[in-house]
């Protein structure tokens, strides 16, 4: 005859492990309509055709769809859908930089002058590498000129141009700046750009749908950009593939957000990738309350959400302002808000976490719109997070 007796301790580890499905389902739920009421209501104001959203909470990621890849063609978004990332690609660019610093091909404090012997004008044997990756070599543009179209224009162009500013002494957002970083950076390695990001960024984080060329057999995937309701993508410039020409997908994005939340995930496979995370995370300069690390713009958190929507507004972004060299540079530490916003002619993109409690948030979207608008939607997504 059967005992009963183990009856009892089985019910009830079922119903404990229902208890937990349902709550677990309910939490979702909950997050599917705090993420849809946000986005929705974004997506009709902003007049944006197609967004791809991930949500980061306690480790699981979160995907999101809306609205159309391709309006012509009525092509959804999806979980393949590859979308611009204008500026966020800095961040790439920046953990770039900080392979080549652990890896010794790089030191952030060499001037740039010896990583290009061709500028002998004598402010490159003063301006360093680092204030290069942080805007603070002396008021370079934020682009560079239009008729700067080849590589001997190029070299030409920064021969000529004189710093209006002490370096590391104001801070002006500009491509020129970190795009000269970023293919300086990687130059000693005797690899192009394209194949050094591959090689030890792109491929070690599993983003096998990430590119700074897009190939063709992609092309299928890739959206179409709008601006003025008409399809747009971005134009080849020099520098672009530094500054901002990495083309993503948000599962590709959320993935390297859950990296850089915890880079010491990737310690044991991936030491070196881990220390260039670490290393583009550090704030090198303080520009009133934000700290500027190789890509990333950072507030310790908790943080004022006033300010952070308020600077992230093009009208004092793009604006110099003071900044003041930290030192010791300030090691990224867990109690952080790390984000930053990137816009092409046709997409707008923002990405940022919290390490402490473990939440990030990935915006893509097929249409450039204002920064703070996007700062904001994340915010109060975020606020409302377990």
């Amino acid at each position: 005859m059967w005992s009963t007796r183990p009856v009892a301790p089985l019910v009830m580890a079922a119903a404990l492990l229902m208890a937990s499905n349902t709550a677990m389902a309910e939490k979702t739920q909950n997050l599917d309509e705090l993420v849809n009421s946000t986005i929705t209501p974004l997506m009709k104001q902003q007049d944006i055709p197609g967004m791809a959203v991930a949500v980061i909470v306690d480790g699981k990621t979160h995907i999101y769809h809306y609205g159309l890849a391709d309006v012509k063609n009525q092509r959804p978004v999806t979980d393949d859908t590859l979308f611009e990332l204008g500026s966020v690609s800095k961040t790439f660019t920046g953990i770039a930089g900080g392979y080549a610093v652990q890896s010794g091909i790089l030191r952030l404090n060499d001037p740039v002058a010896r990583y290009a012997p061709q500028l002998t004008s004598p402010q490159w044997r003063k301006i360093t590498m680092l204030q290069l990756a942080t805007y603070t070599a002396g008021g370079l543009p934020l682009q560079v000129p239009d008729d700067v179209d080849n590589t001997d224009a190029l070299w030409l162009y920064y021969q000529h141009w004189r710093p209006q500013w002490t370096p590391g002494t104001q801070r002006q957002y500009s491509n020129a700046s970190i795009g000269l970083f970023g293919a300086l950076a990687v130059k000693n390695s005797g690899l192009s750009f394209d194949a050094f990001m591959k090689q030890h960024v792109f491929t070690p984080l599993q983003l096998n749908h990430t590119w700074i060329n897009v190939p063709a057999e992609a092309e299928k995937d890739y959206a179409w950009g709008y601006r003025n309701g008409q399809p747009v993508r971005v134009s080849p410039g020099m520098l672009d593939a530094e500054a901002y020409g990495v083309k993503t997908t948000v599962k590709d994005m959320a993935a390297f957000m859950q990296a850089n939340i915890d880079p010491e995930a990737l310690a044991a496979k991936e030491a070196g990738l881990a220390k260039a995370i670490a290393i583009a995370q550090t704030g090198y300069y303080k520009i009133g309350d934000m700290y500027q690390g190789l890509g990333w713009e950072m507030y310790p958190w908790p943080a004022d959400a006033e300010k952070v929507i308020t600077a992230s507004g093009n009208d004092l972004a793009l604006k110099a302002r003071p900044a003041k060299r930290l030192s010791p540079s300030r090691p990224v530490t867990a109690a952080t808000w790390l984000h930053k916003t990137g816009s092409t002619n046709g997409f707008g993109a923002y990405i940022v976490f919290i390490p402490e409690k473990k939440v990030g948030i990935v915006m893509l979207a097929n249409k450039n719109y204002p920064n703070p608008a996007r700062v904001s939607a994340a915010w109060q997504i975020l606020q409302k997070l377990p």
